[in-house]
């Protein structure tokens, strides 16, 4: 005969226990859950940040690559005709700074505000400015000289600007040699002027530096063509020296050889 008293305890007895250890199981689940998504959580805002640090990194990197891009000197323009400026253009023909070598240029320079612009738009304001057409009325010679380390781009550049100066009158164009720029500057000059210096230097070695600078580019191509011209009249008299020397010394060789023909027939 079965105690059913001594049964329903012992099945209290399990349920109570039963019920503890799901319980503590709960827990333990619960407790694994919690950590777990507190894990998670905090997994996930680190990742946002690093997010955040990588964006922001990145926004930095392009934002310093297009300024350097942007800001780097790719040519050159030469502008001189008694002010002595040059434009230094970017990547894409923009005007990023102007550089004044004397007093003129820098009067000029301050009179301007062609920063940004394109380099055809900037020579027309440059071209329009009052110092500039008065220097025109007075008949002085505009020198443009292009200088870029893509000889391709900076032929580019001269063809515009040669095209643009067709209809002008005493403007001479030119593409010059990237080379010649630390020459230049560091003598004091704009390539453009320290061209017509080294051209000047060619017919009369004893020009300096000091005699051209403040010069302008008709005077010395006024210097050119009068050492040119001297030149050629000094060699003009050296041949015609030369040539009367020759016709006295046959007069000479004939003279004698008519007196050593008396003197044998005597």
């Amino acid at each position: 005969m079965k105690n059913w008293g001594v049964m329903d305890m012992n099945d209290r007895i399990k349920q109570t226990f039963d019920k503890i250890y799901a319980e503590n199981e709960l827990k333990t689940q619960t407790k694994a859950l919690i950590a777990y998504q507190i894990r998670n959580k905090h997994k996930n805002r680190m990742r946002r940040h690093m997010v955040s640090v990588m964006a922001c990194f990145l926004f930095f990197i392009m934002g310093f690559s297009g300024y350097h891009l942007y800001f780097t000197q790719t040519a050159m323009i030469s502008i001189d005709i008694n002010p002595s400026i040059e434009l230094n253009i970017n990547r894409f023909d923009k005007v990023i700074s102007i550089n004044s070598y004397n007093d003129d240029g820098v009067e000029l320079v301050n009179a301007l505000d062609i920063k940004f612009m394109n380099y055809k738009s900037a020579i027309d304001e440059i071209l329009n400015t009052e110092m500039i057409t008065k220097s025109f009325v007075n008949n002085e010679t505009l020198s443009i000289v292009v200088v870029g380390k893509d000889e391709q781009k900076s032929k580019e550049m001269y063809d515009n600007i040669q095209n643009n100066m067709s209809e002008k009158q005493n403007v001479c164009c030119d593409m010059g040699n990237f080379n010649e720029v630390n020459e230049a500057h560091q003598a004091g000059l704009s390539v453009g002027k320290y061209r017509a210096y080294l051209e000047l230097q060619s017919v009369n070695e004893n020009v300096t530096i000091d005699d051209v600078k403040e010069l302008t580019m008709s005077q010395i191509r006024d210097c050119i063509n009068q050492e040119k011209y001297n030149k050629q009249n000094s060699n003009c008299e050296n041949e015609q020296q030369n040539e009367q020397q020759n016709e006295q010394q046959k007069h000479n060789e004939e003279n004698g050889n008519q007196h050593r023909h008396r003197h044998g027939m005597n």
